[in-house]
């Protein structure tokens, strides 16, 4: 079965919203055009990795350590991706699995 951009984007999206809650406990607005790195406040490595799992668990995208998922938020040249485009990242791999 084929997942749509738009549940992938729902799941993404209630990760980060939950991950900042437990932070800051006031409700958030996340976008598409949203970078989790640099405009949510305390997101760090740690929540990085967290939000990263929770994903990678709600898609069905299992992984083995969870230290070693790849970062979902910064691309390769070390630049911080938007909502968008990490819920593109989280597709490509969907593809590939």
């Amino acid at each position: 079965m084929e997942i749509k951009r738009e549940d992938v984007l729902k799941v993404v999206v209630d990760a980060l919203k939950a991950a900042q809650y437990d932070i800051q406990e006031e409700e958030i607005e996340v976008l598409e055009s949203t970078k989790p790195i640099g405009d949510l406040k305390y997101f760090d490595s740690l929540t990085r990795v967290h939000v990263t799992v929770v994903c990678f668990d709600s898609l069905g995208l299992g992984q083995d350590d969870p230290m070693k998922t790849p970062s979902l938020f910064i691309d390769s040249k070390g630049n911080a991706l938007t909502v968008g485009e990490v819920v593109d990242r989280v597709l490509k791999l969907l593809k590939e699995n």
